[in-house]
Formats: structure tokens, C-alpha cells, sequence
């Protein structure tokens, strides 16, 4: 596990997506934001990023927020803000900023990979995550839980209270995801390759958030090449579905499955984030695995893939 001294200063510390993800929500990168429409961003209603062209705001945008990939993590950052669970919040105000914060030291410190897959409490949290220490890791559940990316309940193991994720932290994926894309496309310096405990913890969070036909069933093998990223092999998740349901989340790559979605991190981050784009390469039921993608881009980003 990392330790909290590398997350502050950056660097080999800073998870995939993270360092993207506080640079586009800096104010001084906020006149996209000004540049757009004045309606609302909504799931299925985001500008479209073509709309920069090579004028003197669409020069300055594309420069300030390192093109189209940064238009479209900005983008992101926006919906989710817009769907907060106690109303749209902006990214200018004081919730705004605390939310996209929260989000990022969660993800940094992993503490959202650890509680991905189910409640945790403090304690066992504590046990995982080497060198974040007590306090730090309560202040950084409480600024979750105050930004409503988690909830505390009952822990039947303890008397501590078990955290778990909400949906609207699942759905957080999105602006990380954007910001992952920004990172390998643009080559930033500092930027942390994907590793398996991010792709796991990815697929956990957004999984539940399937709305998938109801007969649909079988089991589906989500697989990232992690070679590019400099790391060994394959990873991912084996998801169960039954009637439409995701019943199980298994991490591995099990050898049995009815059907497989296997890409690198660049084709899955495309193919999750851009409505046409479908890189990641499917065997087996592929009305299974086509259903599993399509889906994933819904929940996340608002727009039909085909």
C-alpha cells in the first residue's frame, strides 16, 4: 500500500486519475466551464466536445485543459456535481470543491478501493491501509461521509461503525475515469500507471450501477492488459448476473466463463467514456458482454453506445 507522505507530494504516490482530476477542477482552468451552454449538465445532455473550434476561446480552452480528453474530464467533474444527492452543486463553491477533494484523497489513500467491494469499518480499514494511521484515515472516512460519498451503519463485527459507498460515489468513477484518460493520452509527468488494485476497485464500484435486461444471465470475464502501463499481465473482475442482476463481483480472471471483455487500460478507458468508441474485444455470448459494455457507459457517462 501507499503511504500518505507520497500522496501529498505527488508522484509515484499519486493514484491513476487523481493528479488529472485536481488539475481540472483547478479555477484557474474554470473558463471552460463559462464557455459552455448555460443549460444545465445532464446525463445524455453533455455538449458536445466538437463545439471548441479553432478560434481564439477555443484555442485558449483547448490549451488550458489539454484538449479534447481534458474538455471531456471537466465535462465529467460537472455531471457528477450536477447529480449530487442533495441538490446540483457547482464546482466553484465550497461543497463543490470539498466533494471533488473528498473524492480524490479517497481514491489516493485508497480507501474507496478497499470499501469497493463492501462495508468496512474503521478498524479493519485501518489493518489494510499501511501508513495511513487512525486519525488520518477517520478524518478522510468523515469527509466522505460529510460530502455524501458514504454512509456509516451498524458493523456487525464491532462496535465501530462498517462504511460503505454510495451511489453517488460509484458513480464518481466517471470524472476519475476521464482523468485516467488524460493522464496516458497527454503524458503527464507525475502521472501513476493503472495498476490491478485500481482496475478491481473500478469494476466494483460501477457494477451495481448496471440497469441490465432482465434476460440477461451468465457469467462475464472483465479483463484489463495492464502491459502498456508497465505492469504484468491480466486483471479484473468475474461478474455473475442473474436476470439482469449483478449477483457476485469475483476479482480474478476465472478460466470458466460465458463470455469475455478483454482490452488495454487505453481501449477499456475509450470504450467506457466515448459513446462510438468499442476497442475492447469480446468472446463467447457477445449479447452478454455487449449488454455489460453498453451499460457501463450509461451508468457512467449518460450516453447510448449503440
Amino acid at each position: 500500500m501507499i503511504r500518505v507522505a507520497d500522496l501529498r507530494a505527488g508522484g509515484e504516490g499519486t493514484r491513476a486519475g487523481a493528479l488529472a482530476l485536481r488539475m481540472a477542477t483547478d479555477p484557474a482552468n474554470h473558463e471552460l466551464l463559462h464557455s459552455m451552454p448555460a443549460q444545465p449538465v445532464r446525463k445524455g445532455r453533455l455538449p458536445m466536445l466538437d463545439m471548441l473550434g479553432e478560434g481564439a476561446l477555443g484555442k485558449s480552452v483547448m490549451d488550458a485543459i489539454w484538449g479534447r480528453e481534458g474538455v471531456s474530464a471537466v465535462q465529467a467533474v460537472a455531471q457528477w456535481l450536477y447529480e449530487a444527492p442533495d441538490g446540483p452543486l457547482e464546482l466553484e463553491s465550497g461543497a463543490g470543491r470539498r466533494a471533488v477533494a473528498a473524492l480524490a484523497e479517497g481514491w489516493e489513500t485508497t480507501i474507496v478501493h478497499a470499501l469497493a467491494p463492501g462495508p468496512r469499518g474503521a478498524d479493519d480499514l485501518a489493518r489494510e491501509i499501511d501508513g495511513l494511521g487512525h486519525r488520518a484515515l477517520r478524518r478522510h472516512l468523515e469527509a466522505l461521509e460529510r460530502s455524501g460519498l458514504a454512509e456509516a451503519g451498524e458493523d456487525p463485527a464491532g462496535e465501530d461503525p462498517a462504511y460503505a459507498v454510495t451511489d453517488w460515489l460509484r458513480a464518481g468513477l466517471a470524472p476519475l475515469v476521464a482523468a485516467a484518460r488524460v493522464e496516458r493520452q497527454r503524458e503527464f509527468d507525475g502521472a501513476a500507471p493503472i495498476e490491478a488494485l485500481d482496475v478491481e476497485a473500478a469494476f466494483h464500484l460501477a457494477l451495481p450501477l448496471l440497469e441490465l435486461p432482465e434476460e440477461l444471465s451468465g457469467s462475464c470475464r472483465l479483463a484489463v492488459n495492464l502491459s502498456a502501463e508497465g505492469r504484468p499481465g491480466l486483471t479484473g473482475v468475474t461478474a455473475e448476473i442473474d436476470r439482469g442482476a449483478i449477483v457476485s463481483c469475483r476479482p480474478g480472471i476465472e478460466e470458466r466463463a460465458d463470455a469475455t471483455a478483454i482490452g488495454t487500460a487505453a481501449e477499456w478507458l475509450d470504450t467506457v467514456i466515448e459513446p462510438d468508441a468499442k476497442l475492447v474485444h469480446t468472446g463467447g455470448d457477445k449479447w452478454l458482454t455487449g449488454a455489460v459494455l453498453t451499460h457501463l457507459h450509461r451508468a457512467l457517462f449518460g450516453v447510448r453506445t449503440g
